[in-house]
């Protein structure tokens, strides 16, 4: 009940990321300069440890996985639409649309401020079906 009662407390006061620090856009930005540059090692700084990404197809892959398939694999393909944020705090929710392999897709990001940095903890595409 008292899970319940924050969840719905934060949600009162979710911010617009317009509002934060720039640190959480300087990471964003970073993050996806370091992707179209297939730059993983340089990735690596934006994800926790335990990073997870869920794939379109459900599977799910690691941080150290995530790296290796960045690494040298430039993606000058990425351009996330209709990005907003839900900024809790120390936690941030972005949501997206991005089309990976040509096929659209939602994209659900979830970071966390650890320190004085933001990270991504996990990260969740959900196929967009034909109409």
């Amino acid at each position: 009940m008292r899970l319940a009662i924050a969840l719905c407390i934060s949600l009162l006061i979710a911010t617009p990321l317009s509002a934060q620090s720039a640190s959480l856009r300087k990471a964003f930005d970073a993050r996806n300069a370091a992707v179209r540059a297939g730059a993983g090692k340089e990735w690596r700084k934006y994800a926790t440890d335990d990073f997870s990404m869920t794939r379109p197809d459900g599977t799910v892959i690691t941080k150290e996985q995530r790296v290796a398939e960045i690494e040298g694999h430039p993606l000058t393909t990425l351009a996330p639409a209709e990005v907003q944020w839900r900024v809790y705090g120390d936690a941030a929710i972005e949501t997206s649309r991005v089309t990976p392999q040509g096929k659209p897709a939602r994209l659900i990001v979830v970071w966390v401020r650890q320190g004085k940095n933001w990270k991504v903890a996990a990260a969740q595409f959900t196929p967009i079906a034909a109409p």
